[in-house]
């Protein structure tokens, strides 16, 4: 028995490793990242700073009609708004700044300078609020000043009911990690399992293959090799990804992200196991679907009902966010399609008890065991039949 779905699952890989396709839809999301990251990096590297700042060589003229500035002020001062348009025409001043009498109510300034070509990028009306941030910090104490600039820290200390340290975006990163490595899954081979069950059906090639292989071992090995596959794709993903989280752990996002992770290993062992049986589930509820159909394009409609239903709890995201669930929560943590969703967010927002995990994992395996095996005996009595599954017949 070990032997045949070994054969299988073998070939499947094989086949599936020759494919130029597999590997496409496999480097496509790495690289397009890896791309991404590069120009990034080297705009990131080779961005210079377009906007000019006022230096000692800076003239600056200005009207200020509004009274706002300082007699004192080291500025070309004009009296009216033209002659401070006419300096800057005639060089005298590199920028102008125009307050007028309404400053105060309308909030609004004027700002000229001589652009050409390149030199668009240089100034802009920036320079008049640094201009006047400076002499409002003159105006106000060292206290006041850093409260209205916002320059100070505020260390948050949130606690639980029994007074300990409460870290819950921490402890839900990666529960919410495996969870979009779920969804990559579902996304990249949740058909692919199905429609190759139905392309082989539709060309015949399941015949020429029961002649040497038992239904039963076919459809297994064909569920393991498909899950093996995924987990090539996956790590193709993940790995890139890890690289460049490493590389820029430096980053101040990054390094704010990382800093907050709470790493327990019993969350992310169940985690874990979760989400390898949630794959099972879903590539048995696919198997299943292909095999009840007879052909790839109805195949693509049957499909539908079983990604709804597995996607479902996202549509409650808010009721799954509660301190307390809801009955609808607690219906869609045991409801086969939507349970392993479910059991990912209640597990990432903190509210799955040991129990309900429990539960939820044991009828997962379970409904994962029936699934396959209902598989198997459809694909054992329908393996060559072109017509839909009648799972009931007429008397």
């Amino acid at each position: 028995m070990s032997s045949q779905i070994g054969i299988v699952t073998k070939f499947e890989i094989v086949r599936q490793l020759k494919k130029p396709s597999f590997w496409v839809a496999v480097l496509l999301m790495p690289l397009l990242i890896g791309f991404v990251f590069l120009i990034s990096f080297f705009a990131g590297a080779e961005n210079v700073d377009t906007t000019a700042h006022l230096s000692e060589d800076t003239v600056v003229a200005i009207t200020d009609d509004a009274g706002v500035l300082p007699k004192d002020n080291p500025f070309n001062l004009y009296k009216t708004q033209d002659e401070g348009i006419e300096a800057v025409k005639k060089g005298d001043a590199d920028l102008f700044f125009y307050i007028p009498a309404s400053f105060l109510t309308d909030k609004k300034a004027e700002f000229y300078h001589i652009s050409e070509g390149l030199e668009i990028f240089n100034f802009d009306g920036n320079a008049l609020k640094q201009i006047l941030s400076q002499y409002a910090r003159m105006k106000v104490d060292e206290l006041d000043a850093m409260v209205i600039a916002g320059e100070f820290e505020i260390n948050d200390n949130k606690l639980t009911t029994t007074g300990e340290a409460s870290n819950a975006l921490g402890k839900a990163i990666i529960p919410f990690m495996i969870l979009a490595v779920y969804f990559i899954f579902m996304v990249m081979f949740g058909s692919r399992l199905l429609m190759t069950v139905v392309e082989e059906k539709e060309n015949r090639i399941s015949e020429m293959i029961l002649t040497t292989v038992s239904s039963k071992h076919l459809i297994i090995g064909k569920i393991i090799s498909m899950l093996a596959l995924g987990f090539i794709q996956i790590l193709a993903l993940v790995i890139p990804v890890a690289i460049i989280v490493f590389f820029n752990r430096e980053n101040p996002m990054v390094a704010s992200i990382l800093s907050i992770i709470e790493i327990s290993p019993e969350s992310i062992f169940s985690n874990v196991i979760l989400f390898l049986f949630s794959m099972l589930l879903f590539a048995g509820l696919n198997t299943m679907v292909g095999v009840m159909v007879p052909t790839a394009r109805d195949a693509s409609q049957y499909i539908g009902p079983v990604v709804v239903g597995s996607v479902f709890p996202l549509y409650f995201m808010q009721l799954f966010m509660a301190t307390e669930p809801s009955f609808l929560v607690h219906f869609l943590t045991y409801f086969p399609p939507s349970a392993p969703v479910a059991l990912m967010l209640r597990s990432a927002f903190g509210t799955l008890s040991p129990v309900e995990l429990t539960i939820g994992l044991a009828e997962i395996v379970i409904c994962s065991i029936i699934v396959m095996r209902i598989a198997i005996v459809l694909f054992q009595k329908n393996a060559i039949n072109f017509e839909a599954v009648k799972l009931f017949k007429r008397k």
